[in-house]
């Protein structure tokens, strides 16, 4: 019933209707829109609504699952709303591990993804053409189609996945900050393992697929775009100019142009499920010399003096020797070999000794727990370089162009992953060892006397000079799977072990972070659940400031009791080289 003389009733349905309209409506407007007396007030009622609800979820990150369990945070004891307001109020003092772990899963991905191509369609599919040219004592035995396949599975798949996810951990960290997306990182890891899966599963075809090429060659141009792009961040304690920068950058820009230049090829009209011959030949020999080889050549200059001992490299002969590759591009486009041959010699012979690969020592090298020779194997893969375009003279020969090749993608690229990649890897992947040092010396040993039977027989065999060599290169092939096998397996028992405590148990204390133990050791959460922290276990986000004995007094549980089951924890999980 309506009074007379007042306004006329609003049902409750219809103004809960316009408020939600009107909100609708000021959500799309933007803050600094409003009145400074309506942004004042506004604040002042997100401050009210903080404080009230202890809705604390802006502190870190989380998923739904995680706010929807902090919506009643009234309900939490005094100690976390405590630790949440001292997040807020200031950053918490140490390293968030966090972001590392989830930045070293993505590097395990590429890893895992890059030996994939390394043993099945690379090594695998070469061992299947070079058992089938030494049947037939001829390489027409084989479809080029197939060839092709291999080589880009192995140099794109292995190699380039291999630099990419070193790349996206390392790099933005060496100049000061960290990459600006690591969902775009796991996007381009589906693109570009789905480009060159496409790319080889189209190169072993019967039939002629053009889409098939334009998308691989599409996804992997997209990620080579995404790579520099997230590589770029610079941070406050960047310095700019240094010596291993320009090498790795120049070999990104060359890997645009290159899979630009795919894509093109891709685009025209195919008659065989393959590239055409001479521009994928001239893609090739740019790929290897104009991406691969400045890239490895920057971190080289940037990992060897802290490893393997050696001085700071020579940033003026680096840059020489960059330049050299101009020279050596030009050769292999106008198919001039003695011009491209010159060219890269002149740029390995001086990198070599910009890096100071053979003068004296200038520290020790890291040995814990890798073999203790590996320093020497990162010596012979330069020289297997310095090979490689030696054979660069003689490529018009027959055999000499893969022996050339096999010296560069086998000789050079895996003894030097072979070496230095048990020695980082594993370091990169949360702080874990080698698996087996042992496996690895076997890996380079037999990697180097295989790749030696293989180099040396193609030219022989091919050439028709020595008929018993072609007996020679089914032996080196399956030889070489075997090494790569070895290194995969060490690699992979490696990341399946649990991440290590580098501390012994009387550095475990009260005082830890909570938040820190179940971030860098995430099988802490179930044991501290189990020993009476009942609140993190219905807690998805937790406060970085909150120390374990906060979290046993806000439970009723007993701090020693938990310290004591720490302790036996990183005790049982104590590096091996702290073991001795």
């Amino acid at each position: 019933m309506e009074v007379a003389g007042s306004s006329p009733a609003i049902p409750f349905q219809s103004l809960t209707g316009r408020l939600v309209r009107l909100s609708a409506i000021l959500s799309k407007v933007s803050p600094r829109a409003y009145p400074s007396f309506i942004r004042a007030r506004m604040a002042a009622s997100r401050n009210r609504l903080w404080m009230s609800t202890g809705n604390f979820g802006h502190c870190h990150k989380t998923g739904a699952r995680s706010m929807i369990k902090m919506m009643d945070a009234t309900q939490l004891p005094d100690e976390w709303q405590n630790a949440f307001r001292r997040d807020q109020a200031e950053m918490p003092p140490g390293p968030d591990p966090l972001p590392e772990r989830r930045l070293a899963r993505l590097l395990a991905a590429f890893v895992v993804s890059g030996m994939f191509f390394m043993v099945f369609p690379g090594t695998v599919l070469g061992v299947w053409n070079l058992v089938g040219i030494s049947s037939q004592r001829e390489m027409a035995s084989v479809s080029a189609a197939w060839i092709q396949a291999h080589g880009h599975a192995q140099l794109f798949g292995w190699v380039g996945g291999f630099i990419i996810g070193i790349s996206l951990y390392v790099l933005p960290k060496f100049r000061g900050s960290v990459c600006r997306s690591i969902p775009v990182g796991w996007a381009m890891w589906a693109m570009w393992n789905t480009g060159v899966g496409v790319r080889w599963f189209a190169g072993v075809q019967a039939g002629v697929h053009p889409g098939t090429f334009r998308v691989a060659a599409a996804l992997e141009l997209t990620v080579s775009l995404l790579l520099i792009w997230q590589c770029t961040p610079s941070g406050a304690k960047y310095r700019k100019g240094q010596s291993w920068e320009a090498p790795i950058f120049a070999g990104f820009a060359a890997l645009v142009f290159l899979l630009a230049w795919q894509l093109f090829l891709a685009v025209r009209p195919l008659v065989s499920p393959a590239l055409p011959p001479t521009p994928d030949r001239i893609l090739i020999s740019l790929a290897i010399w104009t991406f691969a080889f400045p890239i490895v050549l920057g971190y080289s200059a940037k990992f060897f003096p802290g490893l393997i001992g050696t001085a700071p490299a020579y940033r003026t002969g680096l840059r020489v020797a960059l330049a050299l590759l101009i020279p050596a591009a030009a050769g292999f486009i106008v198919e001039s070999t003695s011009l491209a041959a010159a060219a890269t010699s002149c740029a390995v012979a001086l990198a070599a000794w910009s890096l100071r690969l053979f003068h004296s020592k200038t520290g020790n090298p890291k040995t814990a727990g890798v073999d203790a020779r590996y320093p020497q194997f990162v010596r012979v893969a330069y020289l297997w370089l310095a090979a490689s375009a030696a054979l660069g003279f003689g490529v018009s020969r027959p055999g000499v162009l893969g022996a050339s090749r096999h010296a560069f993608t086998v000789g050079f690229l895996a003894t030097l992953i072979f070496s230095i990649g048990p020695r980082i890897l594993p370091s990169f992947l949360n702080s874990r060892e080698l698996w087996s040092a042992r496996l690895m010396r076997w890996s380079l040993l037999v990697i180097t006397l295989c790749c030696t039977l293989r180099v040396v027989s193609e030219p022989l065999a091919y050439g028709g000079i020595v008929s018993s060599a072609w007996k020679v290169l089914p032996f080196s092939a399956f030889g070489e799977l075997a090494a790569i096998l070895l290194f995969g397996c060490n690699i992979a028992m490696s990341v399946a072990t649990p991440i290590p405590a580098w501390f012994g148990r009387e550095q475990v204390n009260d005082r830890m972070s909570v938040y820190w133990l179940i971030s860098a050791y995430p099988a802490t959460r179930g044991l501290l659940v189990d020993s009476g922290l009942v609140t993190l276990a219905r807690m998805g986000a937790v406060p970085r400031s909150l120390s374990l004995r906060e979290a046993a007094h806000a439970d009723g549980a007993q701090p020693e009791i938990l310290v004591e089951k720490l302790r036996a924890f990183f005790e049982s999980r104590l590096a091996r080289s702290l073991r001795k």
